[in-house]
């Protein structure tokens, strides 16, 4: 039960079906509650029993001209204790009073009664039997149509066979009629030895009936009801899919911040959320496309200033030598070696700048080595131990015995490793400590460098490995460079399938890069 109604909470093929079904079951009580109200009363008449008369007399009609081939005599004496008129008329009756060439009949009733009469005058009575009881024609043909008999009130002398046999097939499925229909009856006889035909017409008798016609007022409620209805448990749906296209023509203008309401479970409800999705992605690619833009800009701005800077003071210097504005070879000396410097600071960026777009753009093949991290981090500490010192700052590792040997490019390694910890030299508090630990963790090996800094938002954090982002967004800095270091620290980690993230808590600042590590080196 509980998969039935999820099934039906989540498909709105299934809702559209139950809800027509039970719109046309409400529509169906509907009119068939309201049709005693609406029915119209028709009046009609009803032949089925005049019928069923024409049928019993031509069927005894048949039975007693069978009886009369067969015991003539019999015949007369049933109808003379059947019918008194037959018995009044024919009983005892004078014979003298028949014609010389009849074929007249004398049948016994008791001793001393006789009953005289033709055998044309008794299939005559027969025939008009029928015609007084219940005014039908009643006839008798020969093969060919020829009119032998007929009872009174027929003037034809001929009938047409044909025509006869096709209203006789006739059927009368509906038995109320507006109109007196006539009904026709053909049965096959045979007399003296001939085939005859014995054709019974007449209308039947009628009976009143009064029947209740719903008419069209009930079909019409239905047909309301049914509208309205699926107009009502539809009306919720028709509102959420205005809503979704309400979304779209917002979206569409450009306002990817506006959210269409899920209201549903079914597909309505998941083209809303993927709609929504939709927007939100885009709305993100917005942003970093704007984010992209601005830090082109950046680009622009701090690489001109960055590679400016020191080739103006490379020109200065130059300059003062070129036009011998020194006093003696101690000063051209200094002269010369700030000049240097300021070279070695262009070439520095230069480089920075070179290998970034190498990583990013262009990709470069690793070189790997099998070496230990532990000795490499020492090693670089070692080196940058002295301008460590220079800055006030002291490191403090806290490596485990355990050598970790590791497949890295040393090169590519050594330069990530390198900014991390320069960065953290350049940023740190002074006078400070740098934290250096490795830390092994499952199937990876963690370097964590922590130090104390200056307060940092939630912005600055999140910016700290974009490419040409500086904390300190002053290009007169004395903290040097381009805002690359990071950046290209992040693209040699990723290129060694490694991550790297920082976390900020109470003005203490660390940097943790994963490696993957494989035991059996």
């Amino acid at each position: 039960m509980e998969k039935l109604i999820q099934l039906m909470k989540t498909s709105i093929r299934i809702q559209l079906i139950l809800a027509f079904a039970f719109c046309v079951l409400v529509s169906m009580i509907a009119g068939f509650a309201s049709s005693p109200f609406f029915a119209d009363i028709d009046r009609r008449l009803d032949f089925t029993e005049g019928i069923v008369t024409i049928d019993e007399s031509g069927q005894k009609l048949v039975k007693q001209f069978n009886q009369m081939n067969q015991n003539i005599n019999a015949l007369v004496s049933k109808l003379g204790n059947e019918d008194p008129t037959f018995k009044k008329k024919f009983l005892n009756r004078s014979i003298s009073s028949l014609k010389e060439n009849d074929k007249w009949l004398s049948v016994p009733n008791g001793k001393k009664s006789i009953y005289h009469l033709t055998k044309n005058e008794l299939i005559q009575y027969v025939i008009n039997t029928p015609q007084k009881q219940n005014h039908l024609n009643v006839v008798i043909t020969n093969s060919t149509g020829k009119i032998l008999y007929k009872s009174k009130g027929v003037n034809d002398s001929k009938v047409n066979l044909q025509e006869v046999k096709t209203n006789a097939k006739r059927n009368f499925i509906r038995k109320e009629h507006d109109e007196r229909p006539t009904v026709t009856r053909l049965y096959s006889l045979t007399m003296d030895g001939e085939k005859n035909y014995l054709i019974i017409r007449g209308i039947p008798k009628s009976k009143a009936v009064y029947i209740k016609e719903p008419g069209v007022t009930p079909y019409l409620l239905g047909l309301v009801t049914f509208i309205l209805c699926f107009y009502l448990i539809t009306k919720r749906k028709m509102k959420e899919i205005e809503g979704i296209a309400l979304g779209l023509r917002e979206i569409a203008k450009g306002d990817l911040n506006y959210r269409i309401q899920e209201n549903s479970k079914d597909e309505l409800g998941s083209l809303a959320a993927n709609i929504n999705y939709m927007a939100s992605e885009l709305n993100q690619m917005i942003e970093r496309q704007r984010q992209a833009e601005k830090l082109k800009d950046e680009l622009i701005t701090n690489v001109s200033h960055d590679l400016r800077t020191p080739l103006t003071s490379i020109m200065g210097y130059i300059r003062l030598v070129k036009d011998h504005q020194f006093k003696n070879q101690k000063q051209l000396d200094e002269y010369v070696d700030i000049a240097y410097g300021k070279s070695e600071q262009l070439k520095k960026l230069i480089e920075d700048l070179f290998d970034f777009t190498s990583l990013n753009y262009e990709g470069i093949q690793l070189q790997r080595e099998k070496v230990s991290l532990n000795q490499m981090l020492r090693q670089l500490m070692d080196e940058l131990d002295p301008i460590a010192k220079d800055n006030n700052v002291i490191f403090i590792n806290e490596f485990p015995k355990e050598q970790f040997m590791m497949e890295v490019d040393p090169n590519q390694m050594v330069r990530a490793l390198e900014n991390v910890l320069t960065n953290a030299i350049k940023y740190s508090t002074h006078p400070g400590n740098i934290y250096v630990e490795i830390v092994k963790n499952n199937h990876a090996v963690q370097i964590m460098v922590s130090n104390s800094c200056e307060s940092l938002s939630e912005e600055e954090v999140i910016r700290l490995f974009d490419r040409f982002y500086r904390v300190d967004t002053s290009r007169s800095s004395k903290k040097s460079g381009a805002g690359l270091g990071l950046a290209i620290t992040k693209s040699i980690i990723e290129l060694h399938q490694g991550t790297i993230h920082v976390e900020y808590k109470n003005q203490v600042i660390q940097l943790s890069i994963s490696l993957p590590f494989n035991e059996e080196y």
